[in-house]
């Protein structure tokens, strides 16, 4: 069985595609069978399955695939990339931690509903474990986040309002208060009291939008919702009624608001604060890392769908080969208790002979075409 992954992100695909894709996602059927991740900056799709398994899966959840232009992976190019993601390698800043969070919560909720089980399961928890690995290896900073780009980008404002409660809104309040002067954090949440009291700062439900647009100089609004949390309407009197321009930081996918040319308002969408943070440094080292881990992983995964079966074919063609040679030969034997001992001696030479090709199919360095060729040689079906 193959992995297939086809990936929507930043900067081949802009805002406002993605932002359709998430609304898609947010509105439509869950796919059976697959792992389905969405941030503010991608969207990505893999299944335990072919290429045309994966356009069939794109097909349900999101319209015409073809028209969209992912950007297509198959084999072990679909599990680098997937490695990766939750490497942080793949995020305008390397080695951003709210990517292994999301990667992470992502594959439990899937896990937990079906939608994601066995070796295609496992090969993604060992994603994570990579994903982890490499921030050992990357130098490590706290501000090292799309949360502290946001965070840095409000200046000098005294009071800064964050919207939402999930893992970057968390990250935000975080990061906000790492600055070197800590603004007067608020947050507003849709279920204020499910949220884990923070220290120093402010919860109120999302009732007080419009008034925390009204007085706030800052907003970093990073939702998870499928429509926006504030209309136009109410927006605009909101902003009608401020005496300082409001810098507004617009994280959520879909955005929570519209960009806008009014002077009362400095909007920045996800996509520029990504612009803001796109200098990737490489870094060889966890590069190299994770290639080898994928590759691996890969190679296991495989391995179970047809190494696994190609050896026990072989296996089996060994053992009828066995049972015919006895069968033919047993009428000519003196001694009926000899016909366990020719049995044995048959047995033996079947499994010497064949101790090569398994050997040599278990190992890391065998050619591609190795599991095709020995199958057609040996004459091994369904494989």
């Amino acid at each position: 069985m193959e992995i297939s992954s086809a990936s929507f992100a930043y900067p081949r695909h802009d805002g406002a595609m993605r932002a359709g894709l998430a609304r898609r996602l947010l509105d439509g059927v869950p796919v059976a069978e697959g792992f389905v991740l969405s941030t503010c900056l991608r969207v990505e799709v893999a299944v335990p399955g072919s290429e045309a398994a994966l356009t069939e899966v794109l097909r349900s959840l999101l319209g015409d695939p073809i028209a969209l232009d992912p950007e297509i992976r198959v084999g072990e190019q679909a599990v680098t990339h997937l490695f990766r993601i939750s490497a942080g390698l793949e995020s305008p800043i390397l080695g951003e931690q709210e990517i292994l969070t999301q990667f992470r919560q992502t594959l439990i909720e899937s896990e937990e509903v079906g939608h994601v089980s066995g070796l295609f399961a496992r090969l993604l928890e060992s994603a994570v474990g990579v994903g982890r690995q490499a921030r050992d290896v990357l130098p490590g900073s706290p501000h090292n986040s799309m949360a502290a780009v946001a965070a840095q980008a409000i200046g000098q404002a005294e009071r800064v309002a964050v919207f939402g409660s999930g893992v970057m809104a968390t990250a935000v309040v975080a990061a906000l208060q790492l600055l070197p002067a800590p603004p007067r954090v608020t947050v507003l949440a849709r279920n204020p009291e499910k949220m884990v009291e923070l220290p120093d700062v402010d919860v109120l439900p999302f009732e007080h939008t419009e008034e925390t647009l009204q007085s706030f100089p800052a907003v970093i609004s990073a939702t998870s919702a499928n429509h926006r949390i504030l209309g136009e309407e109410h927006l605009s009197a909101a902003i009608s009624r401020r005496e300082m321009p409001l810098l507004l930081i617009d994280m959520a996918m879909p955005p929570d608001f519209r960009p806008s040319d009014r002077d009362a308002i400095i909007y920045i969408p996800i996509d520029e604060l990504a612009k803001m943070a796109d200098r990737r440094p490489r870094s060889e080292s966890a590069d190299a890392m994770v290639a080898a881990a994928a590759a691996e992983a890969y190679r296991q995964y495989r391995d179970h769908h047809e190494v696994g079966p190609l050896i026990g074919g072989l296996m089996s063609n060994a053992d009828e080969i066995v049972d015919q040679t006895v069968r033919r030969f047993a009428g000519r034997l003196g001694d009926p208790a000899d016909e366990s001992l020719m049995r044995q001696a048959v047995h033996t030479v079947a499994r010497t002979l064949l101790a090569g090709p398994v050997s040599y199919l278990k190992t890391e360095d065998r050619s591609a075409e190795a599991i095709d060729v020995i199958a057609d040689a040996f004459g091994v079906l369904d494989v």
